[in-house]
């Protein structure tokens, strides 16, 4: 747990913040040496990462996240591919098998959906510390069976305990939220969303095992089992070594479970759109965006634009490089500057990317053809590098990644700690909801039309999103007074 010392100003202001006075403030870890007190721990960049990795239950956690990184960009990159591949093995009509990828993504959504809306209250009512130890071993169960499946039940068996795995997750977020310290959380969410950068060593793995002569379906399926044995590491490293999570203190509880259930699930999902209404409204038009983007990406670049495997795996692993840092800055950047300057930055690169992306069949690099030939004679590996295709995908990429680090942020500061979990999970469902609307349709437009259309509504709403950032107020309202002890 965090250290006191340096920091108890700090807990004082997010307690009064979440206006959750009942709850005691972070115990000292007696073996976490407290921040060096004085002028020079106050100000400065390596002072604040100090500060920030001076909690241990931070960094524990931070450390096991970077195992979600490996094999997280596995999932996020190559499972449209890898569903494709799968799935062509056992239905014999490929133009069936997108429709099949759409429903199997529905279906997965609407089970993380429902998982996400009982993880709310689980979150906010049991022990968080072991919410995040069974994160990792559920999705580590799930990661194994998709490791060995051999049909497509077995497929959608694993993929499905994944996403029940969201039962928990929302509390295993929360309590990451409660080791970071207030006014550097922008900051420590930077350095969490790092791990990303360790995807990495995936990307290694995957490219590895091709170069070798192993076939693609092989190849992600051995990547699944060691990401498996990776998960239930992870799993234990949390249970040994977090500290214990702090017990929530709630007043006027119905007896009734299931109406304690209701009562509290209501009121956070009025508490949400009281305090963030512009900002849910913001990310529900982003969710659909990216659904519709999601959906066609790496299947436009692997199938309309013929990059190979190979190349893919390089244009992802450059793109993790440069987003480590760059999410340090972002996080930093929203701590001093505040968040709608950094929001607007970072999300006005989106419609930026997708016209590109529409544009690379016409425009295939983005240095004159003169250029390009020679410098591709003799290095050709630099090749999907200098395609507008890949600049495209690099630029969502790193923006996706930023993007995210900023509305983990957003939230970490504006909810109650008391109610983080729920309206973490609400906001999740309402994110979700969107995402479950677009493979359907997605897969229908990818069939029979192309990515092109998919990617112009992708577009359109990315402008509309601007428009809504240039022209209206995002920040969060106040906690009404009747609100704050729910």
């Amino acid at each position: 747990m965090p250290d006191d010392t340096v920091e108890e100003k700090t807990e004082t202001q997010d307690i009064q913040m979440t206006s959750d006075p009942i709850i005691p403030p972070l115990e000292p870890a007696p073996e976490t040496p407290p921040p060096e007190e004085g002028p020079k721990t106050e100000k400065g960049f390596w002072a604040s990462v100090k500060t920030v990795l001076a909690y241990r239950s931070y960094s524990v956690y931070l450390v096991t996240s970077w195992i979600l990184g490996i094999f997280g960009i596995i999932m996020e990159s190559y499972l449209m591919l890898f569903l494709r591949d799968f799935m062509l093995l056992y239905i014999p009509d490929p133009n069936f098998v997108y429709i099949a990828i759409g429903l199997f993504i529905v279906l997965f959504m609407t089970i993380e959906l429902v998982a996400r809306f009982f993880g709310g209250y689980v979150g906010d009512n049991y022990n968080r510390k072991w919410l995040s130890v069974l994160t990792m071993a559920i999705s580590g169960v799930g990661m194994l069976i998709l490791g060995l499946s051999t049909n497509i039940p077995f497929l959608l068996t694993g993929g499905l305990i994944m996403a029940g795995s969201a039962l928990v997750a929302s509390g295993s977020t929360a309590y990451i939220y409660e080791q970071m310290p207030h006014e550097h959380s922008g900051l420590a969410m930077g350095i969490f969303q790092t791990s990303s950068g360790f995807g990495l060593i995936g990307l290694g793995l995957v490219t590895y095992f091709l170069a070798i002569g192993i076939s693609f379906v092989a190849t992600i399926q051995l990547v699944f089992l060691i990401g498996s044995i990776c998960y239930f590491i992870a799993a234990a490293i949390r249970a040994v070594f977090l500290a214990p999570a702090i017990p929530i203190k709630r007043e006027n509880q119905a007896k009734n479970r299931a109406r304690e259930f209701l009562r509290q699930n209501a009121n956070a999902l009025k508490l949400l759109y009281i305090i963030l209404p512009t900002f849910m409204a913001v990310l529900i038009l982003d969710a659909l965006s990216d659904g519709f983007y999601r959906f066609v990406s790496i299947l436009y670049l692997n199938e309309a634009l013929a990059f190979t495997y190979g190349e893919i795996s390089l244009m992802l692993i450059i793109v993790l490089a440069f987003s480590i840092p760059l999410s340090i800055t972002v996080g930093g950047f929203f701590d001093k500057r505040g968040s709608r300057r950094a929001i607007l930055i970072v999300y006005s690169v989106m419609p930026i990317t997708l016209l590109l992306l529409i544009l690379a069949p016409m425009f295939p690099y983005w240095l004159p053809s003169n250029l390009v030939i020679p410098v591709v004679t003799a290095f050709p590996i630099l090749e999907p590098l200098l395609s507008t295709a890949f600049i495209a995908i690099a630029m969502k990429r790193i923006n996706d990644i930023l993007w995210m680090t900023l509305i983990l942020t957003y939230l970490r500061k504006a909810m109650p700690r008391s109610e983080t979990a729920k309206m973490l999970s609400i906001f999740m469902i309402v994110i979700m909801i969107a995402f479950i609307i677009t493979p359907v349709p997605s897969a229908f437009l990818y069939t029979y039309l192309g990515a092109i259309p998919v990617l112009t509504i992708a577009l359109t709403l990315n402008l509309l999103i601007i428009g809504v950032l240039i022209f209206t107020n995002i920040e969060p309202k106040p906690i009404p007074e009747e609100y704050k002890n729910l």
